[in-house]
């Protein structure tokens, strides 16, 4: 059986769709399709945030996976991130549109954790022991492996003071994360590219 690894990427926004942090549950349903498409059970996730709080770096969450589904199961559950049905078509949502289909089902599994605390806006600075694991963009894994066991020091002491979520999202739910430009119709995107249910 393999080592957990510990990813760490930049949140790009925080609004309330990836990740999703409700009824008890933080998933990653959207956005981020490398580490959905490889994280294992047992493996560690750490959101650190970007650019809109300024340069010094918090940690937004931190969470331990205990469950992987694929997109298809997970368009059988009733939270706000399921935005995809069964059959991977796009449902009317506050988070992504037609340009974001291909990212997001190339992502295949949807991470749940039930072993997490978020932060939100009560967020924490990073760590001077743990400033290897801010990645210059995107994500990593490979290089944080230096780092794994003093950040499961850090959510094990953070644990004490409770875990799940502490503090609000620190984006509107409203806002999307797309800076691309929303499409009236996803009949004018190719079939190849994007199904969805009526207007995206």
């Amino acid at each position: 059986m393999s080592e957990p690894k510990l990813y760490s990427y930049i949140l790009a926004c925080d609004n309330g769709g990836a990740p999703c942090v409700e009824r008890g549950c933080l998933t990653i349903a959207i956005c981020k399709p490398v580490i959905r498409r490889n994280a294992k059970v047992g493996d560690i996730i750490v959101g650190i945030s970007g650019y809109k709080l300024g340069k010094k770096k918090k940690i937004i969450f931190m969470a331990v996976i205990t469950k992987l589904v694929t997109m298809k199961q997970y368009g059988n559950y009733h939270r706000p991130d399921s935005i995809y049905t069964s059959k991977l078509k796009m449902r009317p949502n506050p988070f992504h549109n037609c340009t974001n289909y291909k990212s997001d089902i190339g992502g295949k599994n949807v991470i749940i954790s039930r072993d997490f605390i978020y932060f939100g806006k009560k967020h924490i600075d990073v760590p001077k022991n743990l400033q290897g694991i801010i990645p210059g963009r995107g994500h990593q894994s490979t290089k944080n492996k230096p780092f794994k066991q003093t950040l499961m020091k850090l959510l094990a002491s953070q644990k004490k003071n409770g875990v799940g979520k502490r503090g609000d999202y620190t984006e509107k739910k409203t806002s999307k994360c797309s800076k691309q430009k929303k499409t009236s119709s996803c009949s004018k995107q190719k079939k190849t590219r994007c199904k969805c249910l009526g207007n995206c």
